[in-house]
């Protein structure tokens, strides 16, 4: 676990945006998450969104709760899941591990910051995990 802890504190030091980190395994559970933030609750959503697989021109779900916050996804890829909340209370990213597969790495995004401000080191940071979950 201490390796993958490693890339959480590398992630979280590299962009000041993230401000919550949870790491799911590809069978679903939850490996890890930073302490200012507990998805468990929400974890069977979660999966869901991971393990939806869209055909061209389908839009899947259209929003996700996780801590009370709903989020409305505003891109679901194989490589990414964006969710952002309208009234102002952040965003989420969620990265498949691999892309396109069932683990993932879910950053909880700074209100004040766009999403895409903190994209490039999540989707770096989840390849990084892909041995791991």
């Amino acid at each position: 676990m201490s390796e993958i802890e490693a890339i959480i504190d590398a992630l979280l030091n590299e962009e000041q945006n993230i401000f919550g980190v949870a790491i799911i395994s590809k069978e679903g559970n939850l490996l890890t998450q930073t302490e200012n933030w507990n998805i468990a609750g929400d974890l069977g959503l979660i999966n869901e969104l991971l393990n939806q697989k869209l055909e061209l021109g389908e839009k899947g779900i259209s929003s996700i709760t996780i801590q009370g916050i709903k989020y409305m996804i505003v891109e679901n890829t194989e490589e990414r899941k964006i969710g952002t909340n309208i009234t102002g209370k952040g965003h989420i990213i969620i990265c498949p591990v691999p892309i396109g597969g069932t683990g993932a790495l879910l950053c909880y995004i700074n209100p004040q910051a766009g999403p895409r401000d903190a994209l490039f080191a999540t989707q770096e940071y989840a390849l990084k995990l892909k041995d791991f979950v």
